[in-house]
């Protein structure tokens, strides 16, 4: 702080020659001007001293016979006076510390953090529509009423804490996990659960209603496999009355699908040659700047690479910058080797046998048989699959007579 108090106000480094150094430091102390950076080189002293100090060294000198030179001017006004030509620097300065408090006074950066489930960029999404984006002014903002907002608009967000520290609004979210947990299902509607597919139960496990197949049936789509009706009996095992409940059960249906797939053994491929072209490109907006001239050849293929400038972490400018390439080709006509073809029809059938498993799907049986007549692969066959394929549809209540006591003295 001493430092900066010194700068600003100006401070000179002296040279004295005299032959009684120590009486002209006594009388600096006893008139108090403050000296530092003291060092001593041969038979002179070098210091620092203020401006204002300086000037009262006069009477010092003449007292001690001491002799002084400047060897160095340092602070703001020495800077401003050696610079006192250069307007445009001082316009410059005054510039920037009046966009400096112009800009400080918005939102520059928007920071999420703490969500899982909700993307940071539909949260951003969701305060453009109520017009909180990069750039809004600082006094716009209620953090309360932001947090609140947020929690009504995403269900799952149990806690949310908004403030502006400088140029930034930091949202800080905390989320239920529990609410993505199961099913929405809604609870004590009557309804049968009938099948989704034609084929063999494998597996049946009823937790409510009435079952009406069990493992090992023959069931056919849109047939009911668990009513949803209740028969209520006495003792002698009449029927007394039904009632309606909603048909609860894991069912597992194996059916077959058929499979198919073909392509010929003879095929186009790229060979590149190794001639490339390589520019610079330049976007802002829907304007783009590439430097690379046109090619020559008639195939290639172009790789571009572009970096989007960014203010902060999640404010972007419309600029982007990169290099684009272009790689020559030759296209030739290669054969399969027989081999490989099988390994080709084996891995797009793999792929198919994947996104079932992603999808909760069990391969039971694979009957895909690959073979290769006239030039052309063919993979065909049936696959056996085990999937769950249950649905629940409405039962329509039959309305219930009204009961009517007479009176038998009306």
């Amino acid at each position: 702080m001493q430092d900066w108090k010194a700068y600003r106000k100006g401070y000179v480094r002296i040279c004295i020659c005299a032959d009684s150094p120590e009486r002209f430091l006594n009388l600096c102390a006893y008139h108090k001007i403050r000296v530092w950076n003291l060092m001593q080189k041969g038979n002179k002293l070098e210091m620092n001293l203020s401006v204002k100090d300086f000037y009262g060294l006069k009477k010092i000198c003449q007292k001690t016979h001491t002799r002084i030179k400047i060897t160095g001017k340092y602070g703001l006004p020495f800077f401003f006076y050696r610079n006192k030509k250069r307007k445009a620097f001082f316009i410059g300065i005054f510039i920037g510390f009046f966009l400096l408090a112009v800009l400080s006074r918005h939102i520059w950066n928007i920071h999420v953090e703490g969500n899982i489930h909700n993307s940071t960029q539909s949260i951003l999404r969701y305060l453009e529509q109520l017009d909180i984006e990069h750039g809004v002014l600082k006094k716009e903002l209620d953090c309360g009423a932001i947090a609140e907002k947020l929690r009504g608009e995403f269900p799952n967000i149990t806690w949310v804490s908004a403030r502006i520290s400088g140029s930034r609004l930091i949202l800080e979210i905390r989320e239920n996990d529990n609410i993505y947990q199961g099913k929405d299902k809604k609870e004590g509607r009557a309804c049968d659960l009938v099948a989704l597919r034609s084929g063999r139960i494998v597996s049946m496990i009823t937790r409510r209603g009435t079952p009406v197949k069990k493992a090992g049936d023959i069931c056919t789509k849109g047939e009911v496999l668990v009513r949803g009706t209740l028969d209520i009996q006495n003792d002698s095992k009449e029927l007394v009355r039904q009632e309606y409940t909603q048909a609860d059960a894991d069912v597992f249906i194996e059916y077959e699908l058929e499979y198919y797939q073909e392509f010929p053994m003879k095929y186009r491929k790229p060979v590149y040659t190794g001639e490339k072209k390589k520019g610079y490109v330049l976007q802002i907006g829907d304007y783009c700047l590439d430097t690379k001239r046109k090619a020559s050849w008639k195939e290639f293929d172009t790789i571009t690479s572009l970096k989007q400038v960014r203010l902060t972490e999640n404010f972007q400018l419309p600029v982007f910058y990169g290099t684009s390439t272009d790689y020559a080709y030759q296209t030739e006509i290669f054969t399969y080797t027989p081999e490989e073809a099988r390994e080709r029809a084996k891995k797009r059938l793999n792929l198919v046998l994947e996104s079932f498993r992603q999808k909760g799907v069990q391969i039971s049986a694979n009957h895909v048989k690959i073979g290769i007549q006239n030039g052309i692969c063919r993979a065909k066959g049936s696959i056996s699959v085990i999937e769950e394929a249950g649905e629940e549809v409405p039962i329509q209540i039959p309305e219930q007579p009204t009961e009517r006591n007479t009176d038998l003295n009306e």
